[in-house]
């Protein structure tokens, strides 16, 4: 007996299950059988059951292919375990036959889409077809018995069914359509009804195939079979049509022909599928069993539940009165997926206060795209962001994205084409299983990417990989470059400058470092194995067995991570036991396991996670709009829902559309009224709505629309003006604090704060320090000379790093990856200088370019050879210049040892002559290098010993400096200690670039006013590209405010007055 349950709420169903279940079967040991749309419908009704019966258990709930094949086998003979019609199963078979169509005429449309393909295009194309065959079988039986009788079934099918004929010929096995005959045949016999269950339930399946209807009402008919289905509106509506359905059909018939009705327009609109499905019930003549609950009418959306359940048009009435503080149904535009979920929170913390028997678990968000969503569901949800926090999980998200273990694994499988970069490199030794594999811990990535930058390291393998790609044969920034770089300077540690066979030793590997190289050596060399164990053709069995050998190689087992080597261990025994069951022997790519591995993970993500505790995230799908108390739809886009399928060319249904048939589009319209009638306190719809650029409005979903326009045609006042809150760009917006609309509010301490900070921003005199920090210890008197110049190279940095240990700086997060095309002006600048060094040293060029290119900072070929030849003349030329002011011989590095006042002053002066301190620089000379020079001038002069003079020169490319002996050099170097001394308490207004700005301005008789105006240009960097505030120390000390103050002037005359009045500029 067919019997039907229905009711506008999934509670009442379940209470009508329970009672049907609740009835004992003839054995304790058979399981109950409760049919699906979807396991997560599955496990919703077991927690359900659980609550009422007291327990759940031996009950089993197959969705409704696998019930019809469990049907099939368990009353039919020589039915197999695994449907070999199935589309998994299917696919490797179409991909079997399709190498064997080459020549045939009759395929020349698969034959052109294949044309120049790869393995993947052709199984791409296998699956879809494999797919379109599936639904032909199960909506298109007539067409199956047609082909497999030699006849056409329909306009452009040849090879469509030749391709079936085929499939038959090889593999006779059953399929849906010959089993439904022969299942028929036996129940029209009465042959099979000791075999069958007592009973099976259908819960809440919101579409079945005709030709599953027919199969269940066969079934019906030899035993008990429920259906509890969800159906909006208690009035009789399977002939109600929407209007624009009622437009066309008036047009193409006399409308005074037709008695058509709309009854109410949103049922009538979004909900057709259901509509047909009902129709095709009725049919069947069921015994109906109504459980129907009138929805309460005492708010918005209890309103419009209610006007769909009784079938009532509120446009056709006298228009309604919003009541007040209603906020049972919610519409938000943002400008952004980040913002929808920023608000999102704050409306559920809203919601959790109004209403306290509310719990996290109450609440249902759901979204058509979950993962191009699921990233901000974390940042906002995950603690991370301020303010109050909310239980929350997320399912359905596509495997790579929940588990960095699988996306290494797939990462791993695409080495073939990998170009081996530094930071996708570096990103495998970030996963913990792979760290233990190689005996590595976390501690150790700083110190290995500190060696891959150091040493060189780029991209490519070595230079027989770089040939492979087109590219010449060269190892240069390659990692067996930098590889080899490593491991010499382990074993022959020197200064960095001798080569041996063409390799530079990095001198930096020592201790425990050794063993760190070691896992790193052994790391990379099974990655560039890889590759080649990856290449070529296999069969599918092979390839299982690599990959597992691959899985054991690179994973050790961590106990948060063996879950998802269990689950890709299972999907890669799963694709051979398919194409076992396929008995496809062919030989594949591995980018054929790696798309069907993906495609299999991802088709039964996240079920696990549904309910389970706290907010659930998840998709948008059929059965998942489950009673809640709140119901949230995000990322309501236009053009993102309804989905629109784009069938393929060939999808013979599409072109010929039949009642009964699936349709995504109108699948999604039904999934929004069942949502509509599934929230019981609030439904929530959010959108983006507000372009991010220029604030322009953007349409919601067409549903969303409709909805919005339904309710504007039922209510006296503009309801979407009222209903529809358009939020502002920033969480910080001053409208979230201070406007006297109740519905912008935010729960965020930290986006309060920021708001006040942009209320109230910094005064000028506001600085990070603001008082003097405390008197630094008596070891700090005693002060190296590296250190002195140090200091006055940033005064601000070095107070912060020496005595707050505050470190700015942090290396960046990603290395570069690309090699070297051209050398910016400061590292130009240093291989000029290295170069004049090395001429002057009496060093071969020849073996100085060698040298560079092994360090892996030149570019490659002759491009490089040019860069260098560049550099080496300008350091030739400088050279000979040289010889001309630098004609005595060095003397022995002086010793430091000065006592002035309380502060101790030590080190080694170099660079000193008979004549006085000498230096250079192939560049112009820099700010901060003529301060350190002056500096080294005074302590010249302070403690030069007999047959020195106590004179300087510094030469740089286009001018010599000369400073002249300083009578009162004692008190000068004093004064900078002084400053010193005073730089350790608090931060001096003291900026090198600037204030030599200022004083070169000053030393010409120009007023305060010009020069201050001078230095302010030079502090915001007008014309350079590194403004000097813009230096992080500066930008944390000094925020805001006048730095270049009086302090600013009386510090510049200070330091940098003394220097003008000794030196003395020629230009050569």
């Amino acid at each position: 007996m067919l019997k039907l349950y229905q009711s506008n709420r999934l509670e009442q169903l379940v209470d009508l299950l329970a009672a049907v279940t609740s009835e004992p079967l003839e054995s304790p040991l058979t399981p109950e059988t409760i049919v699906v749309q979807h396991p997560g419908m599955g496990r919703w009704l077991s927690l359900q059951l659980a609550n009422r019966l007291g327990i759940c258990a031996n009950i089993h709930f197959p969705l409704p292919a696998g019930f019809i094949w469990d049907i099939f086998r368990n009353q039919l003979d020589n039915v197999p375990e695994h449907n070999r019609f199935e589309p998994v199963v299917l696919g490797w078979r179409v991909l079997g036959l399709l190498e064997g169509l080459e020549n045939d005429p009759l395929f020349k449309p698969v034959q052109s889409y294949l044309q120049g393909g790869d393995d993947l295009k052709r199984l791409g194309l296998a699956c879809r077809i494999a797919e379109a065959f599936d639904q032909y079988l199960i909506y298109r039986p007539d067409w199956i018995v047609a082909w497999e009788q030699g006849k056409s079934a329909t306009t452009g099918d040849a090879w469509q069914a030749e391709l079936w004929r085929q499939l038959v010929l090889r593999d006779a096995g059953p399929h849906w359509v010959r089993l439904q005959q022969r299942l028929h045949q036996m129940l029209d016999a009465g042959e099979a009804a000791s075999r069958l269950p007592k009973r099976v339930c259908l819960f809440g399946v919101p579409t079945l195939s005709p030709g599953y209807l027919e199969t269940i009402h066969c079934l019906s008919e030899q035993m008990d079979v429920h259906l509890f289905l969800l159906n909006p509106c208690v009035e009789y509506w399977t002939e109600i049509v929407g209007e624009a359905q009622k437009a066309k059909m008036e047009d193409e018939i006399d409308g005074g022909e037709l008695f058509l009705e709309v009854g109410n327009p949103l049922l009538a609109s979004l909900g057709r599928q259901g509509r047909d499905f009902f129709a095709s019930i009725i049919e069947f003549d069921p015994v109906a069993l109504d459980a129907f609950e009138p929805p309460e009418d005492d708010s918005l959306l209890g309103w419009l539940q209610s006007e769909i359940y009784h079938l009532r048009d509120g446009c056709g009435v006298q228009k309604l009165q919003l009541p007040e503080d209603d906020v049972s149904l919610q519409f938000h535009s943002c400008h952004s997926p980040m913002r929808e979920l920023e608000v999102l929170k704050d409306q559920l913390l809203d919601l959790l206060q109004r209403t306290p028997e509310l719990e996290p678990a109450d609440m249902l968000v759901m979204i058509p795209d979950i993962d191009s969503y699921a990233p901000y569901i974390e940042a906002v949800f995950s603690g991370a962001s301020a303010g109050s926090t909310i239980p929350y999980h997320v399912a359905d998200c596509g495997i790579n994205l929940e588990s960095p273990v699988i996306a290494a694994f797939f990462n791993l499988l695409q080495v073939g084409r990998s170009r081996f970069d530094a930071n996708s490199m570096l990103a495998l030794l970030e996963i913990q299983s792979i760290q233990r594999r190689f005996g590595l811990v976390a501690d150790n990535l700083g110190q290995i990417t500190r060696w891959v930058e150091e040493s060189g390291v780029r991209w490519g393998h070595d230079d027989v990989d770089r040939v492979a790609l087109g590219l010449p044969a060269t190892a240069q920034n390659s990692w067996q470059a930098g590889l080899d770089r490593l491991l010499l300077g382990f074993a022959l540690p020197g200064s960095g400058e001798q080569m041996f066979h063409g390799i530079l030793p990095y001198d930096d590997v020592e201790g425990v470092g050794t063993a760190v190289l070691g896992s790193l050596h052994a790391f990379t060399d099974a990655v560039f194995a890889l590759k080649t164990r990856l290449a070529g053709n296999r069969s599918v069995a092979a390839w299982g067995r690599e990959l597992v050998a691959m899985l054991d190689e690179f994973f050790a087992s961590v106990e948060h991570d063996e879950g998802q080597l269990q689950l890709l261990r299972d999907g890669i025994e799963s694709l051979c036991e398919q194409a076992c069951c396929a008995s496809f022997n062919g030989a594949v790519s591995v980018d054929v396991l790696r798309k069907q591995l993906e495609t299999q993970l991802n088709g039964g993500q996240g079920v696990g996670r549904f309910l389970s505790g706290g907010v659930t995230f998840c998709a948008l799908m059929p059965m998942r709009s489950l009673p809640h108390e709140v119901i949230c739809l995000i990322g309501m886009n236009d053009g993102q829902f309804p989905r629109q399928r784009r069938a393929p060319g060939f999808d013979l249904i599409a072109q010929q559309f039949r009642f009964g048939d699936r349709s995504r589009r109108l699948d999604d319209r039904y999934l929004f009224l069942e949502t509509l009638i599934s929230a019981r306190h609030c439904l929530y719809i959010s959108y983006v709505g507000q372009d991010i650029r220029d604030n322009s409005q953007i349409p919601p979903s067409v549903l969303v629309d409709e909805l919005l326009d339904y309710l504007d045609r039922s209510y006296q006042a503009d309801i979407r003006d009222i209903l529809l809150v358009r939020h502002p760009l920033q969480p910080y917006s001053s409208r979230y604090f201070l406007s006297s609309d109740t519905k912008l509010f935010s729960y965020s301490q930290e986006m309060f704060e920021a708001y006040q900070a942009a209320l109230h921003p910094v005064q000028q005199n506001s600085n990070f320090i603001e008082y003097p920090i405390s008197e630094p210890e008596l070891k700090w008197c005693q002060v190296e000379l590296d250190q002195l110049l140090r200091f006055f190279t940033n005064p601000t940095r070095y107070l912060l790093q020496k005595r707050l240990s505050i470190y700015l700086t942090e290396q960046e997060e990603l290395l570069n990856i690309r090699e070297p095309f051209e050398l910016d002006y400061f590292v130009a600048n240093d291989l000029s200088q290295r170069l004049v060094e090395a001429k002057l040293a009496g060093r071969d060029m020849d073996d100085m370019l060698q040298l560079m290119r092994a360090e892996g900072g030149l570019p490659h070929g002759r491009l490089g050879e040019r860069i260098f030849n560049q550099a080496k003349g300008i350091a030739v030329s400088f050279a000979g210049e040289l010889q001309a002011y630098d004609e005595e011989p060095l003397i022995k590095a002086l010793e430091i040892d000065l006592r002035l006042g309380e502060m101790h002053l030590t080190g080694w002066l170099h660079g000193i002559r008979a004549t006085g301190l000498f230096d250079y620089s192939v560049h112009k000379i820099w700010d901060s290098q003529l301060l350190e020079f002056w500096i080294r001038h005074l302590v010249l002069n302070v403690t030069a010993p007999p047959g020195v003079e106590p004179a300087s020169c510094w030469l740089d490319k286009d001018q010599l400096y000369k400073f002249k002996p300083v009578e009162q050099a004692t008190e000068h170097l004093s004064g900078l200690l002084e400053l010193y001394w005073q730089g350790l308490h608090k931060p001096l207004h003291f900026f090198p670039k600037s204030s030599l700005e200022y004083m070169e301005y000053r030393a010409k008789d120009k007023d305060a006013e010009f020069c201050l105006n001078k230095a302010a240009i030079k502090w915001r960097g007008e014309y350079t590209p590194r403004p000097e505030w813009g230096d992080p120390y500066y930008a944390l000390t000094f925020p805001e405010g006048n730095v270049l103050d009086a302090e600013f002037q009386e510090l510049s005359e200070r330091v940098f007055s003394p220097l003008y009045l000794h030196c003395h500029r020629f230009s050569i």
